[in-house]
């Protein structure tokens, strides 16, 4: 097993015990771990006391959600922001947050509301339950701040967080330097004739129209022990519930209509062999896009959870992408 591959499997249990830990603790035994609400202008002005950081931050509505900050100190020019994948929660992206720490970028992985450890966050904002707009301007509370402290802020959306990002990119147009798209889970493969003829019908189930909630770990990795790790994760979303489904396929339909709206350069990677999503009809859909460039790499031998198959890949190819944007920005 890969070096990065350890350190992840180890992230994973370790994330799966603490949540554990915490939510078997009582008032009356061990007390409950302190939960800071902070500025986040003074943790970013902070010197970083270890890698990585859980911190939390104020969302849309105010409510605290969390992120695991990856910073090794000294002012960075670029920040990136991780969004991540429909079960998964932040720490499946650690090994290429350390990776791209490594090249000198700050790194910020967000929890989603529901999951990892937002997973306590409000299921309703504004006493209605949480709509896809919602989960957008969650991740423009956390990016807007930002700005006052680096050149340049790129998001990276892996699987759903891929659809969050490029969700993003078009409600928020021209916040984000640019998009990495890794394994977006947004055009999947083709479906019967009689699942379509229903789909049109409106007669099928949220999670035929869309995505399905079940899990198999080895469509995510070619890894055995990764695999079990993932499968066994106490802090995996086991279940997916019907709003969410349903927020998702209007995330979905909103990217599809708005897409031309789409103005920053994109990068995408894709498994070569991905059975989760349908490639031509992705791409064919970012094509209809207005981004100054769209990058496309293919990576062999691999799953649909590239940033933990290859995790050392991603970040130099996303590293040089980076680099070349920036000077192309600077008219270098």
């Amino acid at each position: 097993m890969q070096y990065k591959q350890v350190k992840l499997l180890a992230a994973l249990l370790l994330l799966g015990s603490v949540m554990t830990l915490s939510a078997c603790q009582s008032d009356s035994s061990v007390s409950q771990p302190r939960q800071v609400d902070y500025d986040l202008g003074n943790y970013l002005s902070s010197i970083p006391r270890e890698l990585p950081e859980q911190r939390e931050f104020h969302a849309s509505d105010g409510s605290l959600q969390a992120f695991t900050g990856y910073r090794r100190g000294g002012k960075q020019r670029v920040a990136l922001i991780y969004l991540h994948g429909l079960e998964g929660h932040a720490g499946w992206g650690r090994a290429l947050a350390e990776n791209l720490v490594e090249r000198d970028y700050d790194v910020f992985a967000l929890d989603r509301r529901g999951s990892g450890f937002s997973a306590k966050s409000p299921h309703k904002v504004n006493g209605k339950p949480v709509q896809y707009e919602d989960y957008v301007s969650d991740v423009h509370a956390f990016l807007k701040p930002l700005r006052a402290y680096y050149k340049s802020v790129y998001v990276i959306g892996y699987d759903w967080g891929a659809r969050l990002a490029l969700a993003y990119g078009i409600a928020y147009k021209g916040q984000s330097r640019g998009l990495v798209l890794i394994s977006p889970r947004l055009m999947k493969p083709g479906s019967s004739l009689t699942q379509k003829m229903k789909s049109i019908a409106g007669m099928s189930a949220v999670h035929e129209r869309d995505m399905a909630a079940e899990f198999d770990p080895e469509l995510h990795v070619s890894n055995k022990e990764i695999q079990a790790a993932l499968a066994e994760d106490k802090s995996r979303v086991k279940k997916l519930d019907e709003n969410f489904l349903t927020q998702s396929m209007r995330m979905g339909d909103f990217i599809k209509k708005y897409i031309k709206r789409i103005g920053q350069p994109v990068q995408l990677f894709l498994a070569r062999s991905d059975r989760l999503i349908d490639d031509e009809k992705l791409i064919a859909l970012l094509e209809k896009g207005n981004q100054p460039s769209l990058d496309i790499q293919y990576i062999e031998n691999s799953r649909h959870a590239l940033q933990i198959e290859d995790p050392d890949r991603l970040a130099r190819d996303i590293h040089h992408w980076i680099r070349y944007q920036e000077l192309s920005r600077n008219g270098g």
